[in-house]
């Protein structure tokens, strides 16, 4: 009888050391990095304009782990240079991509051109200086912005000088950005 209780609580004990050994096994599996955007672009084999969600960050040309992509060119219409406006294929898709994120960071293949702060709303109050993705929840319409709200002189001068300020650190960048639209089609004025 002794032996029997013996031989069962080493059946118990390596039952619980599998089970544990097998926990240990699917923890470590699902612990891998966060792929950066270069990994997933790669193994995707996206080219060419992709914004992927990100958070705001004190130094937006650092480069960030990737949360997900939101679009590519591939989603796009056109892009207008004079009214900023960029036309999708399906407005209801991206409004849901964006739902929750913060902000957006460009690339163009795997090079890194700027980040742009996400709103999603036209009543919104926020003024912010810098490149800006909108949501025009009345129009169903999105849009790059140098700034919101977009009327610069309704806004002190202050505000026009940080805008100028700010596109004038990415004109580089806001040029490849422009070039790689033309290249795809995607450029109107």
């Amino acid at each position: 009888m002794r032996y029997s209780i013996i031989i069962l609580k080493f059946i118990k004990m390596k039952k619980i050391v599998f089970l544990f050994a097998v926990l240990c096994f699917l923890i470590s599996g699902c612990s891998k990095e966060i792929a950066t955007s270069a990994d997933v672009l790669a193994e995707l084999s996206v080219t060419g304009i992709i914004a992927w969600a990100a958070t705001i960050e004190t130094d937006a040309k650092s480069k960030q782990e990737a949360e997900r992509i939101v679009f590519t060119g591939n989603d796009m219409l056109w892009f207008n240079e004079t009214t900023k406006e960029i036309r999708f294929k399906d407005n209801s898709s991206l409004k849901t991509a964006i739902a929750n994120v913060q902000a957006l960071k460009f690339y163009i293949d795997n090079e890194f051109l700027f980040t742009s702060y996400v709103l999603q709303s036209s009543a919104n109050t926020q003024i912010i200086n810098s490149l800006v993705f909108v949501y025009n929840t009345i129009e169903n319409k999105y849009y790059l912005l140098d700034g919101y709200p977009p009327v610069t002189n309704e806004l002190p001068p202050t505000a026009n000088d940080a805008r100028d300020k700010n596109n004038q650190s990415i004109a580089t960048e806001w040029s490849l950005f422009i070039n790689q639209l033309k290249k795809e089609g995607k450029y109107t004025k």
